[in-house]
């Protein structure tokens, strides 16, 4: 097992307090006990709670690339994108969907950063921000893009692509604060996650057959 050095403790360490406290009502000497390291000593790591906060963020994101390339999600420009989601079959798309849920719903630190950030962001503009735009800004207007190009291919029937992307995300945002903790119920989401899927590709989608 490899060991885990000390830097790593630290955000570990930081972010279950943050999840359970948030991250105003944590102090570095909170942090440092946690650790079992005395503050000095975990200055030597981190400048300051903030810039544990932001390393926590470029962590955050490096999981979720590391995720989506797993699974090889389509990535780069949004044509080549589209193309590849209306080229795929409704078992691929429901993969992706699960991959992604389940993601942000068991991974645990993925699961802690943004129970933290649900609780910071009424006294926190940082976190409200970096809130909005890991689980609504960027997700709708990605969704948007898309929907609206795949629309502009011919693989999705016309609509409102910013109203279609609010149908396809709003109950995958539902599901999952629904849910989060309650692992005994993670197959209860999943069915319900993948009907929703069944559905808004039913109204949606235009198969290969349709062409």
């Amino acid at each position: 097992m490899t060991k885990r050095n000390t830097r790593e403790i630290i955000l570990e360490e930081a972010l279950n307090l943050f999840a359970v406290k948030g991250y105003q009502s944590v102090t570095v000497k909170e942090i440092a006990h946690a650790v079992g390291i005395k503050d000095s000593s975990l200055y030597k790591h981190f400048d300051s709670k903030q810039a544990i906060y932001d390393t926590l963020l470029e962590w955050m994101n490096q999981k979720f690339e590391e995720t989506v390339t797993f699974y090889r999600l389509p990535q780069g420009e949004i044509e080549s994108v589209a193309r590849e989601y209306g080229r795929n079959d409704l078992i691929w798309l429901k993969k992706a969907c699960e991959a992604v849920f389940l993601f942000f719903l068991k991974d645990p630190q993925a699961a802690k950063f943004r129970r933290m950030l649900t609780i910071e962001q009424y006294k926190s503009d940082n976190a409200a921000k970096t809130l909005n735009s890991w689980f609504f800004n960027d997700a709708i207007r990605f969704q948007t893009d898309l929907f609206k190009e795949m629309i502009k291919q011919g693989s999705f029937r016309d609509g409102p692509p910013q109203i279609i992307a609010l149908q396809f995300y709003g109950p995958f945002y539902t599901l999952l604060c629904q849910y989060d903790q309650l692992p005994e119920k993670e197959a209860e989401a999943l069915e319900l996650l993948m009907a929703h899927i069944e559905q808004f590709a039913a109204i949606y989608q235009i198969r290969n057959e349709e062409c």
